[in-house]
């Protein structure tokens, strides 16, 4: 529940005392802290970079009146505050609660009853926001804690309705996909009805175990909200109509909260309902969960600040766990994923050498591996696999120096220090050598070239950080989210943003010597062939683009809604690349003339892996093409779902290596697979789902799962060499370069791992 505090960590705030860390959010870093008098509260501190806003303080200033006259019994609300300090702060009341997103991920959908409950609980705490002139605009299961007597709702001190676009012009993104309605995604005014769609939302991950929009990329999440209807078939029937309403596109069409109340809580003749469980009761909980929450709520608070203490008997690396035979597939209609709604915790920038912790070991406290069915049900959180998570790639070194001087750049670098060596094997296998930390999840797979690693995270910054010690080189701050993982050749750094543009930065300084504007956010990792970069963009166009210069060689139109989010794969002269209209295309490099395109049925976010004249791309099933004719040698779908109805597993990229194609699913395997025939030679189980690519070296693959591990398996038998557990959702590509693998984490961190 809790993290030790940083050294750079404030030990008192206004009069509080800080105890402990909680967690980050999108404003800042939040805290355990004590009243004078010894209660607890959450103490949350503005980021510096927003509280230096003048605007954005009087903003917030204005916000936290109005977050203050909220008295909700079913809200955690706003105790003490200073917009004015040094930094900026708000404290709220501590709730000592489990988050719904672990709740429902540990112990699995809830009956229709407490799910009822559930959404009074939520529909009462949402009357008393409105009633303050806030709109919550955030709701999703980790902003719901539950307690014994009732839900509460936090973080709801963020944007008032009058003025959530002021705020969202600071940079803050306000919301999380699966969970945010029509009109926040498309730009139109947000009211109290966006609350209610979110209501819906969380109603229905709630009742299934599913979110009502599935996963993948926040693209998708955020393309099916907008123009597909939601998935109930997974609810109880009596919870369909009320949870429909609630996800209505039109906010017009949506049931008011008061609506949603009696609904819940009354009969039709407007009586109570003798029936409903009520969240203030006892009962309201489906058994398990309510024994989690009362020893949660019963659990002693630290009274002073947590130390790290090192382990000084490290624990043996647990054994892999015998394999499950895989059953032979058969080919039935293909089931769409389920979102993954987890609480991570994490620390803000800091750079840390770990002491030499057992590999595999994970945190105390940690809850028990799920069970088979618990792993479909986790899928459900912010750790989603954003577009970078599609790329099986070959990164490029290059020189420190290339042509034609840099341009003017916003940048925080420092000028160009001396390049220090690649890190030597000095820990053991599976062992951390450093993490870095960012503000934000890490999502895209890292680039090493010449003792530097160059990565994004979703704190909007390209960073450069030695790979000998983890310390930060340079920073370059983008104006948007930053999904595309970068690319690196000659001595320029390349990496596409949402603000649209894909950007050359010198990779000793950070200052950007172009920027190549496309027609809609950039989620495609770059790819360098000779003098050109390959790129993709959401408008649905894959670029060439001159390396020096950044003018445009040529592009590639795609079909309708042929967004380009995968990693470009460039073979002899010809460009693979997959697209969301549903094809593989095969160009010619040096014209983008198209010399074959391949059907694949669904949409296709996977980078292709081209070895042995065949193209390898996942969509909702496993393909192997003809990389000259564009025909297809086999085809492979994943297991079936458990849960009926619910179809097949999709797999992950693929990645190849000796005549063997390696691949995850959404739900818990890593295959190996006949790269000529597509048979199993064998699966190897994780914890959760599997949407990274593997990286093969030297007889050993390596995975990242969504059960917060990296995992390095044996090719030749599929069994576990080691594990390494971080804080979060391994989601991104994993890069392996001198013997070191790099592994970004919903955690907020960038891991260095000794192989």
């Amino acid at each position: 529940m809790f993290d030790v505090l940083e050294p750079e960590d404030p030990r008192h705030v206004g009069r509080y005392r800080i105890v402990a860390r909680i967690g980050a959010g999108g404003m800042g870093q939040v805290y355990l802290g004590r009243s004078p008098g010894g209660r607890p509260v959450a103490v949350k501190v503005v980021r510096p970079e927003l509280a230096g806003d003048g605007d954005f303080r009087r903003r917030f200033a204005r916000e936290v009146t109005a977050a203050r006259r909220v008295n909700g019994a079913f809200t955690a609300g706003v105790v003490d505050a200073d917009p004015d300090g040094s930094p900026a702060w708000l404290a709220t009341v501590y709730v000592s609660g489990v988050p719904l997103g672990e709740a429902v991920a540990r112990h699995g959908p809830w009956p229709a009853g407490s799910v009822f409950a559930l959404g009074a609980g939520l529909a009462e705490a949402l009357e008393a926001i409105h009633a303050a002139g806030v709109v919550h605009r955030d709701l999703k299961p980790s902003n719901v804690l539950l307690a014994p007597d009732g839900p509460r709702v936090i973080d709801f001190g963020i944007s008032s309705a009058s003025e959530a676009s002021a705020l969202t012009r600071t940079g803050m993104t306000i919301g999380t996909p699966g969970f945010m309605s029509p009109e926040q995604l498309t730009g139109r005014p947000v009211g109290p009805a966006s609350d209610v769609f979110s209501l819906g939302a969380v109603m229905a991950y709630t009742a299934a175990g599913v979110g009502p929009f599935g996963t993948g990329t926040p693209h998708a999440l955020h393309f099916r909200a907008v123009y597909e209807q939601p998935d109930l078939d997974a609810l109880p029937q009596e919870l369909r109509g009320i949870v429909a309403a609630c996800l209505a596109k039109e906010p017009d069409r949506r049931p008011t909260v008061a609506d949603l109340l009696r609904r819940m809580t009354v009969r039709g003749d407007g009586e109570p309902s003798d029936a409903a469980l009520l969240p203030a009761e006892p009962g309201w909980l489906p058994d398990a969960v309510n024994r989690l929450v009362r020893e949660q709520a019963t659990g002693e608070l630290p009274r002073t600040p947590l130390a790290t203490v090192p382990d000084a008997s490290p624990a043996p690396t647990p054994t892999a766990p015998d394999l499950p035979a895989a059953p032979p597939v058969t080919r039935p209609d293909p089931g769409r994923p389920s979102p993954h709604e987890a609480p991570t915790r994490t620390a803000d920038h800091a750079v840390s050498a770990s002491p030499d912790a057992p590999a595999g070991t994970a945190p105390d406290g940690a809850p028990a591996p799920l069970s088979r069915r618990g792993a479909l049900l986790a899928l459900t959180g912010t750790a989603l696999a954003a577009g970078t998570a599609v790329a099986a790639w070959k990164l490029s070194d290059g020189g420190s120096g290339a042509a034609g001087p840099p341009s003017a750049g916003h940048t925080t670098t420092p000028k160009s220090r001396p390049v220090s060596s690649t890190p030597q094997p000095t820990h053991a296998s599976g062992q951390q050598i450093w993490a870095f930390a960012t503000d934000d999840e890490v999502h895209t797979a890292p680039a090493v070239a010449n003792g530097v690693v160059y990565f994004g995270s979703n704190d909007k910054n390209l960073y450069a950080v030695d790979a000998a010690t983890g310390r930060k080189r340079w920073s370059f701050p983008t104006d948007n989210a930053l999904y595309s993982s970068p690319a690196v050749a000659n001595g320029v750094v390349y990496v596409g943003t949402h603000d649209n543009n894909l950007y050359a930065l010198d990779a000793a300084t950070g200052e950007k010597r172009w920027a190549f504007p496309t027609g809609s956010t950039i989620d495609s990792p770059p790819v360098v062939a000779g003098d050109v970069v390959y790129v993709g963009s959401n408008d649905e166009n894959l670029y060439a683009v001159d390396a020096v210069t950044g003018k445009k060689r040529w592009s590639f139109r795609c079909r309708k809604d042929g967004m380009v989010e995968a990693r470009p794969t460039v073979v002899g002269g010809t460009v693979y690349v997959a697209s969301w209209d549903d094809y593989l295309y095969a160009l010619d490099a040096a014209t983008g003339r198209k010399r074959w395109e391949f059907a694949t049925g669904d949409y296709v976010d996977s980078s292709p892996a081209v070895a042995g004249g065949l193209v390898y791309v996942s969509s909702d099933r496993l393909f192997a093409v003809d990389a000259a004719t564009g025909k297809q040698r086999w085809a492979r779908r994943g297991r079936k779902f458990t849960i009926p109805g619910a179809g097949y597993r999709a797999f992950s990229p693929p990645a190849v290596a000796g005549g063997v194609v390696y691949a995850g699913d959404e739900i818990e395997y890593l295959y190996a697979l006949n790269a000529a025939t597509g048979a199993q030679r064998w699966a190897f189980h994780t914890g959760n789902s599997v949407f990274s690519t593997p990286v093969v070296a030297d007889g050993v693959v390596y995975v990242g799962s969504d059960d917060k591990s990296v995992y390095a398996v044996d090719t030749a038998t599929g069994k576990r060499r080691w594990a390494f557990s971080t804080g979060g959702a391994i989601g991104s590509p994993l890069t392996l370069a001198g013997g070191v693998l790099y592994a970004g984490s919903a955690d907020h961190k960038l891991y260095a791992l000794q192989t």
